[in-house]
């Protein structure tokens, strides 16, 4: 058995009349990786902040062996303003600029980032120096409430890849399921205030825990049927006296078998997110032609072009900093744009949902309260009522002030007080930051299921492959429609970064075998691509041929919709041939360098 590194004792802690951790104990030892899960409200955060020394326990111990050194990444921490990244990493951890330099350029940390105070940084790259800064410290276990928050998919991916691999234990909270699922080798939930463990990843937890179920309805139901026919005995015999003793025994045996029948807990609440959709018409949602965006005379992104259909779900994904909410702020009409247009289709009513939850928040309010001012002048009461409910806030929830609220518990509040309205467009920034697994799953399930057009940026790789039907990716200033999966899209990327961990090599110790290694690496992602455009422009020909054969068939038949999905189509075959070709040619040009 490995060392342990904590030893978690009889742990209880409540608020007022609500138990969030009741009689708690593990312990951790060396080399584990565990998922903390749980709904939202669960305890996770509370538990987490107990072992971190946040929280006081009502009850229990937490104790940490002389050998643990302690590693944490809370969802709330707090950076300086008043010196520069590069000069707090070093005083945190004691360790020399280089080796400060060398971990932050692992998780896309460079000169300049370094150069400005933490504060300064976007919420993802502040992420990104609260990882930098505690793994500096040489931690032998790690405590990460929530880091995936705000991080965008390439640093995601660096840190999924470094748990992975990471020697030390850590114990972490993440609303991504893939993310848990290659990083964590064992589950820890909270539920109703107790801990399960198991030794196992997520995804066989869950099978684990539907199979424990079935089977205690499957004994549960067995011993029913036995009680049932000693039962029919005693009813025959009890009062005869040749068959008294032997009632006697079965009424014994009875009382046995009940107290051996498992009480099965009514399941949890699970969120059921029903989006009201209003009467949409085929046709353009948004055409969008040479926008430059930013904010003031500082351009962001320009030169961006693009059309989608009403009904298509979009995603915006790209690096941190590069104008992902910026664009999105303005095609939602919040910022204007700097030169160019957005044009919707007349009838476009967009909602938006910022990731920064709190803005609409106000401490005092309740629930209810809150729902009620951001529901439509003629919303009735039932309406915002069930709304709530699809969210889970029902009964005393409904009297909770925001301020009590947890995180995820916020963004339900937001998310449901969005979709009290009848919009035919959702902008979304970060839609599953906060939420819990189930939610954010369901989330995705409900806004599949929405008739209207969705536009939304977000790194979770589980809602985003349930949800996009297309990717547009901001990268170089500009936005370009990636063709193929989200899948491919996170392949490719994986690629690039491999790519780019040779390009940031100093001069001095870079070679010919290396550049040629980079070489191939970025022939192969540009060889994959023009095989899926090419599969694009096969399929989009397939279909503007069996158009121009209905119209050859048919030449008296006026169909609007065809005529405009024709135009569509000539359009998109334009643009992806002319991509292609443009490939071709850089692939030659690659094929060329000895």
């Amino acid at each position: 058995m490995s060392r342990p590194l904590l030893d978690v004792k009889n742990l209880r802690k409540s608020y007022g009349k609500q138990v969030v951790c009741d009689d708690i104990s593990f312990v951790v030892g060396e080399g584990e990786h565990i998922a903390l899960i749980g709904r939202n409200g669960a305890g996770k955060s509370t538990l987490l902040n107990m072992l971190m020394g946040i929280e006081e326990p009502d009850a229990g111990t937490v104790q940490l062996m002389p050998w643990t050194k302690l590693g944490m990444v809370a969802q709330h921490d707090i950076l300086p303003g008043d010196v520069t990244t590069e000069e707090y990493c070093s005083a945190i951890s004691g360790k020399p600029t280089w080796d400060v330099r060398k971990l932050a350029a692992k998780f896309g940390l460079h000169g300049t980032d370094l150069e400005k105070p933490p504060t300064a940084l976007s919420g993802g790259y502040q992420m990104r120096v609260k990882i930098v800064a505690m793994l500096l410290c040489d931690p032998n276990l790690l405590l990460l409430d929530e880091p995936v928050n705000y991080l965008d998919l390439p640093t995601l991916l660096l840190l999924e890849r470094f748990l992975a691999d990471y020697e030390g234990s850590f114990i972490m909270t993440a609303h991504d399921r893939e993310f848990l699922q290659n990083t964590c080798t064992s589950t820890f939930e909270i539920e109703r205030a107790l801990l399960t463990q198991y030794p196992g990843t997520v995804e066989e937890y869950f099978v684990w825990k539907e199979e424990q179920l079935e089977f205690l309805r499957r004994n549960n139901k067995r011993v029913s049927r036995e009680m049932a026919h000693h039962q029919e005995f005693v009813n025959r015999f009890q009062y005869k006296a040749s068959q008294a003793s032997r009632a006697q025994s079965k009424i014994k045996h009875i009382e046995k078998l009940r107290r051996s029948i498992v009480a099965i807990k009514k399941d949890l609440s699970t969120t059921r997110i029903v989006i009201p959709t209003p009467v949409i018409v085929p046709g353009i949602a948004v055409r969008v032609e040479k926008l430059s965006i930013g904010y003031g005379d500082k351009v962001i992104g320009s030169n961006i072009s693009f059309t989608f259909n009403r009904g298509e779900k979009v995603v915006i994904a790209g690096e941190n900093g590069k104008g992902k909410s910026t664009l999105l702020k303005t095609l939602a009409g919040i910022l204007e744009p700097i030169e160019g247009s957005v044009k919707w289709w007349h009838r476009a009513d967009i909602g938006y949902y910022d990731q920064k939850t709190d803005a609409t928040l106000i401490p005092s309010e309740t629930v209810l309260q809150y729902l009620t001012r951001l529901s439509p002048p003629m919303a009735s009461g039932e309406r915002i009522l069930m709304m709530a409910g699809n969210f889970l806030f029902r009964g005393d929830d409904l009297e909770k002030t925001t301020s009590v609220l947890s995180g995820g518990e916020r963004a339900r509040l937001c998310l449901a007080g969005m979709l009290l309205h009848e919009h035919s467009v959702l902008i979304l920034d970060e839609p599953t930051n906060h939420l819990d697994v189930e939610t954010a799953e369901s989330l995705a399930s409900a806004l599949k299921e929405y008739g209207g057009t969705v536009l939304f940026v977000s790194h979770a790789r589980t809602f985003v492959n349930a949800l996009a039907e297309r990717i547009y990716e901001i990268r170089g200033g500009t936005v370009r429609h990636y063709v193929g999966t989200y899948e491919d899209y996170v392949r490719d990327l994986e690629s690039i970064m491999d790519t780019d961990d040779v390009a940031v090599l100093p001069k001095e110790l870079s070679d010919d075998a290396e550049a040629r290694s980079l070489r191939r690496q970025v022939l192969k992602e540009k060889q994959r691509l023009a095989e899926r455009m090419q599969l694009q422009i096969e399929k989009h020909d397939k279909e503007k041929s069996a158009i121009l054969a209905y119209f050859f068939e048919n030449p008296t038949d006026y169909s609007p919709e065809k005529n405009r999905r024709l135009s569509e189509l000539d359009d998109e075959l334009g643009r992806f041939e002319h991509q292609w070709l443009v490939l071709c040619e850089e692939i030659e040009m690659l094929k060329a360098v000895k």
